[in-house]
């Protein structure tokens, strides 16, 4: 059973490195999404410091997800119906197992104990891979946005 767990402040600077090694494979594959260097060690720590990371950890920290309450930046005005995943991350030598998708199943049971009807998360236009992914794990597509200087995402949900 996958038991992620809400990351503590020691865990801030494993989930920046799983985001750096992220950042790397997608540009050395001419992805332009996460951009190498762009997210610091502080916004990591300020994030896990308001409780929205959760990590899954098999000694180290192998796997990470941030769950959100609310999106205005990415999906407007929250209706309550959703919670938002951003930034997950499996370590590439985990790549694979399916982590992902259990994941993905994880906090979508989150949202149904909240009381919650939606799993919602972006992706870049530019990912094609990613979004073959994410139509495989049951995700429709609601729209486009383009957010801030930020690339365009298309915006994705599925029902929990």
């Amino acid at each position: 059973m996958l038991d992620p767990v809400a990351a503590s402040a020691a865990d801030a600077i494993p989930i920046w490195r799983l985001r750096r090694q992220r950042e790397d494979w997608l540009a050395t594959r001419g992805i332009d999404q996460w951009r190498p260097g762009e997210v610091a060690v502080s916004t990591i720590q300020d994030q896990v410091g308001r409780g929205e990371w959760h990590v899954l950890r098999d000694e180290t920290v192998i796997a990470a997800l941030r769950v959100l309450w609310s999106d205005p930046e990415f999906w407007g005005p929250d209706d309550g119906s959703a919670v938002y995943v951003h930034g997950l991350m499996i370590d590439l030598d985990r790549a694979g197992e399916g982590l992902g998708s259990d994941l993905m199943d994880w906090a979508a049971g989150l949202a149904k104990q909240n009381g919650r009807t939606h799993l919602r998360l972006d992706s870049a236009l530019t990912n094609p891979g990613l979004t073959r992914y994410y139509e495989r794990l049951g995700f429709l597509r609601k729209g486009q946005r383009q957010v801030g200087d930020l690339f365009e995402v298309i915006l994705w949900e599925r029902p929990v």
